[in-house]
């Protein structure tokens, strides 16, 4: 280790490399759109990205990218999933410090390393090399496998008897406490500063005996607050085909074990007859198929189009988000940035994001009757839904935005590369 300059000490920008499994998709949580802003503090931001590279923009690249390099992954997989590990078996991995931006980096920011192409045993050799930031974008960091353990407790002892192998990543045979243990041993040998972006994520870290050995910082995702926005509601209806008198709700209709599509078609379902409603779903299609007749549907499948979400924001009185397990929400900020308020389930980081009770709603979990009648309340209170969107996007503007997120951004990467080159808090 040296006790050198940084680039921003000889008057450069500071230079950040940002380790992902893609690019484009989850782009306003990974670094990518982030990175702009960060220029602006001085902030110099290239992305390395393995499975889902999709832009060509200048600062993205390709890591670990030899021949075979994905054959020889997905084999790696394979023998993980067999064996019940994972994060585990990718030998190259140890290759990280080399690449090129990485080498001519200051610091080295990891994000979704848990996408089945990059070891965890590998930290302690990379963070020897390189200052390491190190966001936790959901708890799997702190489990002995799943991704998401609520209501099970086990993560704060040590995992083992697991109630349920079959959550992503499921494992065949019960091997969650070596695998909690592993993770024990490799963090202990770890120098990274970990970032959340919830203070439920944070409380969440306060209990795990795994959390205990990095500094944790809390830093909110935010939003390019110029884009994300209020819309006049009538063109973008007219853009749907939706009635202006219509009670219109939006949500990601993803199906899976968090999501809780399952629990909102259940409610829908559970409505008074008479409240005919337009239903805008993006990701799945088909999944309200059963409402064709009582209900409009407007669907779409998976988009990353910017200006048709913003379209289907400002067309909503609502935006659902039903999930079960969600460490911070990110949609549920950007319909509040776009002035609609949000509708949740207790017991998710959402809840407290988007300020429930007093701009946002929520209901208990796994209450569909409640939900039902919460639906039915925001349905025909559109006034109402107006009041709350109005607070809503106030507080975006003071919570969320992504200017915000890059300052603090950006003051974190300095401190942690000052602490690595002073030696401080050395594992």
């Amino acid at each position: 280790m040296t006790d050198g300059p940084t680039s921003s000490q000889r008057g450069k920008p500071l230079r950040v490399a940002q380790l992902n499994s893609g690019d484009l998709m989850g782009r306003r949580f990974n670094g990518y759109d982030l990175t702009p802003f960060l220029a602006g503090e001085d902030v110099e931001s290239q992305m390395l990205v393995y499975w889902n590279r999709q832009s060509d923009a200048p600062f993205v690249h390709p890591v670990f990218n030899y021949p075979g390099s994905r054959a020889l992954t997905r084999m790696l997989n394979v023998l993980e999933q067999r064996n019940s590990l994972h994060a585990r078996l990718h030998p190259h991995s140890w290759s990280l410090p080399f690449h090129p931006q990485v080498r001519e980096a200051d610091l080295l920011h990891l994000h979704i390393v848990h996408d089945g192409y990059f070891s965890l045993s590998a930290l302690p050799y990379v963070s020897q090399r390189k200052p390491v930031v190190w966001t936790w974008h959901d708890p799997w960091a702190m489990t002995g496998h799943c991704i998401q353990p609520s209501p099970c407790e086990r993560w704060t002892e040590g995992c083992g008897q697991c109630p349920d192998l079959a959550r992503p990543f499921p494992m065949r045979t019960d091997r969650t406490a070596e695998q909690f243990a592993w993770k024990d041993k490799t963090y202990a040998k770890t120098r990274a500063h970990v970032v959340v972006a919830s203070t439920w994520m944070e409380r969440f870290a306060q209990r795990s005996p795994l959390a205990r050995h990095f500094p944790i910082s809390r830093i909110p995702f935010g939003l390019d607050l110029d884009r994300y926005a209020p819309r006049e509601q009538a063109a973008a209806r007219r853009r749907f085909g939706i009635p202006l008198d219509r009670p219109t709700v939006f949500l990601r209709a993803a199906s899976g074990p968090y999501k809780g599509l399952d629990d909102f078609t259940a409610a829908l379902d559970r409505i008074a007859p008479d409240l005919k409603l337009c239903v805008i779903a993006v990701q799945e299609i088909g999944r309200f198929d059963v409402f064709l007749g009582r209900h409009q549907i407007v669907e779409s499948g998976w988009t990353d189009d910017v200006e048709f979400l913003l379209d289907a924001y400002a067309a909503a009185d609502f935006f659902a988000m039903p999930s079960r397990a969600e460490a911070f929400g990110l949609m549920a900020i950007e319909a509040m940035a776009c002035g609609r308020p949000v509708l949740a389930v207790e017991g998710t980081a959402v809840p407290e994001v988007t300020f429930a009770p007093q701009c946002g709603l929520s209901v208990p979990m796994g209450d569909i009757t409640a939900l039902a009648r919460a639906i039915e309340h925001l349905a025909r209170n559109r006034l109402e839904c107006r009041q709350r969107g109005e607070l809503g996007r106030k507080l975006a503007v003071e919570h969320y935005d992504i200017r915000t997120q890059a300052a603090a951004t950006a003051r974190l990467y300095r401190q942690v590369v000052e602490d690595w080159h002073q030696g401080r808090g050395l594992p």
